[in-house]
């Protein structure tokens, strides 16, 4: 069994923190994008998956800031950190997929 330094699990959350922090920004880069009157819907299907995908955008940054609160107050463990945030960059990831369709639909529409 291996025995962690209160140092060491301090830095583990800095670095989740850091993370997080890098994701969220991230989250905001492309929101601001998704706004760009470049990418308005032009039909009503890629007016709904803008809607969804703002509000993908939404709820994604609210979780994000609602675990970086917890973390700051030490509220929650290392390991479900870790599980939570990797939770969060998965539904990143998709959200992110899913605007890289929806540019490229309305850049054909």
């Amino acid at each position: 069994m291996e025995v962690t330094a209160p140092n060491s699990v301090a830095k583990d959350f800095d670095q989740l923190v850091i993370l997080l922090e890098r994701n969220h920004r991230c989250v905001l880069r492309l929101v601001r994008k998704l706004s760009s009157y470049k990418y308005e819907p032009r039909n009503y299907e890629c007016f709904i998956q803008l809607r969804d995908l703002r509000n993908g955008f939404q709820k994604l940054g609210q979780d994000q800031m609602k675990l970086f609160d917890r973390m700051q107050h030490r509220e929650v463990s290392l390991k479900t950190a870790e599980m939570d945030v990797n939770l969060l960059f998965g539904r990143f990831r998709e959200l992110e997929r899913d605007t890289a369709a929806y540019i490229t639909e309305a850049q054909n529409c």
